[in-house]
């Protein structure tokens, strides 16, 4: 299964600037439907992190879906990954039991307001969406951190850089819409997009709730 998902990805980056485009729409939300599936296919239950790791990825092959219409649903799109980082967000801070560190959200939501006042003027009437999805996915990037200080385990390093190389995607996505685009942007953040669920659904796949603590 891996390797179906890991040659869907690279084919997917190769045909961005390629024909047939068929190849392009097919591929675009393949490998993130793929995670999902193999997550699932170990029933995991509601309560479980892995539950909410899967429901994340759903919603997030929704929203390339939304990003790759013919026409721009960008809005569409964005609620969707907002969606899907709300599922995340819950994923990670569910198993946080101990008090939660305020420095991290602290210095993380400093950064994005810094990144968001240097975004907004070419926000339009994106700024309300684009806030709102800036927020969800410090918070998601938040959770990870609470868990990798809380429970210290090569998995939960997975969901940290996972989180991290998310907003890397997102960052380059963000400068390529609204401040300057490039001919390389779209390959930078399918690549670092890929990264990303990948290595939540790793997180969620080497798991073993018994030996680490999370709470099955």
């Amino acid at each position: 299964m891996w390797f179906l998902i890991v040659f869907l990805c690279v084919l997917h980056v190769w045909s961005i600037d390629r024909k047939p485009r068929w190849i392009f729409y097919c591929s675009k939300a393949a490998p993130i439907l793929l995670m999902s599936a193999l997550i699932f296919s170990g029933s995991p239950d509601p309560k479980q992190y892995a539950y909410w790791i899967g429901i994340g990825l759903i919603a997030s092959a929704i929203g390339d879906l939304f990003l790759m219409h013919p026409k721009d649903k960008f809005v569409e799109g964005l609620t969707s990954f907002l969606i899907a980082h709300i599922m995340y967000s819950y994923a990670f801070f569910s198993q946080v039991d101990s008090p939660l560190t305020l420095w991290v959200p602290a210095i993380l939501f400093s950064v994005g307001l810094i990144v968001y006042l240097l975004l907004l003027p070419a926000l339009e009437n994106t700024k309300l969406a684009v806030g709102m999805y800036t927020s969800a996915i410090l918070a998601m990037a938040w959770g990870a951190i609470e868990v990798w200080l809380h429970v210290q385990s090569p998995t939960v390093t997975y969901a940290v850089m996972g989180a991290f190389t998310f907003i890397v995607s997102d960052l380059v996505l963000a400068i390529d819409r609204f401040r300057s685009s490039s001919a390389f942007s779209r390959h930078v953040i399918m690549i670092t997009y890929y990264s990303a669920q990948i290595l939540l659904t790793l997180s969620a796949l080497g798991i073993s709730y018994a030996s680490i603590g999370f709470k099955p």
